[in-house]
């Protein structure tokens, strides 16, 4: 399945409790997303593995009963299993097959072969959030160790979480590439975090508008609608339609952009299940903001000491980052700008994040002072900068500038309702100990 025909999360539930209905011999009514295939559908193992095959011809996926994915395993071995989990894997699926499952009837017992080496599985989901059917889970569930990477998936949005234990962490530079607001090199004490694996998707993102309802202009102008007459209108690359927001057709594993810093902590705030409405953070209260600071961010982007890129100090390539893509005159369409996939394995940290080198800048928590570095409170445990100076931090560089923006220490800002077509976010999130109720 291309993404050109990749089916939203809601299309895919809606067959699922089709099929379901025919070969259960239920009636319709009585099929719904939320319904457990044993509690609730008295379906035995016969039964199941009829359904699954029936799906996988369907929907042209494989579904592997020994996976080796710790998201799709998380998913598979869920008690109480629904045809709302169910629809989950196909949608994980989507896109992951390097051949046709076999014929009707019969559940593949082979693995399906392995996804290309720069992609990972897309986690990230589309369609809206139920929390009367999640809330009882907690927010986290945990996935296989089987790498830095795989440690969380947060239940809101599908997106996966890196665990870091904080400890003594060097924060700066001071070599002769550095900028003066870079330095001076200090070091600072993080509590262990949560953090994004990956940028927040578009598909992701419009889970956030479909699942809040929140359809005043005032606040969407506030996040990311652009006032009439802007030229970036034809780089959004989210619409809404009747059914409510959604991601443009090959544009789902996209980082969201034109977001401003107060549309990006909306969503971090709602991932994390509090109150969004508070999305300015005036006050810069405890729970206010879930997006990294500066220093978690830095520490994230390359480790806990210092190093000029995520990998280290070797020379940025294509195939290490998305940089330098633009060129003068040239023009775009919101389907040729050059973007890489969220899930695509570019700018890795030595955590296992995606892009935390080029491909869009990435919205912080601290307001940007080019001194901070200088003064004693970015020396304090967990240091954010709350005095109000107009901007927020932004780090990362992008698809469109020069490799030494994209440097980890790199800093900068920018006023918290811009929107850039190089632009996007992640969330942090309250470290939780192994198997609490986060």
């Amino acid at each position: 399945m291309t993404l050109e025909t990749r089916l939203r999360l809601p299309e895919i539930e809606q067959r699922v409790c089709d099929l379901a209905s025919e070969q259960l011999a239920m009636p319709r009514s009585k099929v719904s997303p939320g319904a457990r295939l044993i509690e609730d559908l008295d379906c035995d193992s016969l039964d199941l593995v009829e359904l699954i095959a029936e799906c996988e011809e369907t929907f042209g996926v494989t579904l592997p009963n020994a996976p080796r994915d710790p998201v799709y395993k998380s998913v598979f071995t869920r008690r109480s299993f629904r045809l709302a989990d169910l629809a989950e894997l196909i949608y994980l699926r989507q896109g992951m097959e390097a051949e046709k499952p076999v014929g009707r009837k019969q559940w593949r017992r082979a693995e399906s072969q392995p996804a290309p080496m720069d992609l990972l599985p897309f986690s990230q989901l589309d369609g809206v959030w139920d929390p009367s059917s999640d809330g009882h889970r907690g927010l986290f569930e945990e996935l296989a160790a089987d790498g830095p990477a795989w440690p969380r998936r947060r239940r809101t949005d599908g997106m996966r979480c890196v665990l870091l234990s904080g400890g003594e962490v060097e924060i700066g530079c001071e070599s002769n590439i550095a900028f003066p607001d870079e330095g001076p090199v200090h070091t600072v004490e993080l509590d262990p975090f949560l953090i994004d694996a990956e940028l927040v998707s578009t598909a992701a993102y419009c889970r956030f508008l479909n699942s809040t309802g929140e359809s005043n202009p005032v606040t969407l102008a506030d996040w990311f609608l652009l006032r009439p007459g802007d030229d970036r209108q034809a780089h959004m690359l989210i619409e809404r339609d009747e059914a409510g927001w959604r991601p443009l057709v090959g544009a789902e594993t996209w980082p969201m952009i034109l977001v401003s810093w107060h549309g990006a902590n909306a969503y971090s705030l709602w991932a994390n299940g509090h109150d969004w409405s508070d999305y300015r953070d005036e006050h810069s209260s405890p729970v206010g903001c879930f997006l990294p600071s500066e220093a978690q961010w830095e520490y994230a982007a390359r480790g806990p000491r210092f190093q000029e890129f995520p990998w280290g100090g070797e020379e940025p390539t294509p195939d290490r980052m998305r940089f330098a893509r633009h060129r003068r005159s040239l023009s775009y369409e919101a389907r040729t700008l050059p973007l890489a996939a969220v899930n695509e394995r570019l700018g890795m940290s030595p955590f296992g994040l995606h892009h935390m080198a080029g491909n869009v800048w990435q919205w912080c928590r601290d307001w940007h002072d080019a001194s901070f570095y200088k003064q004693a409170d970015a020396r304090g445990r967990n240091p954010v900068n709350r005095e109000r100076t107009g901007t927020r931090s932004e780090r990362g560089g992008s698809w469109i500038g020069p490799a030494e923006l994209c440097r980890s220490s790199y800093r900068r800002g920018r006023n918290p309702l811009a929107r850039g077509r190089c632009l996007g976010f992640r969330c942090v999130g309250v470290a939780a100990a192994p198997g609490a109720r986060a």
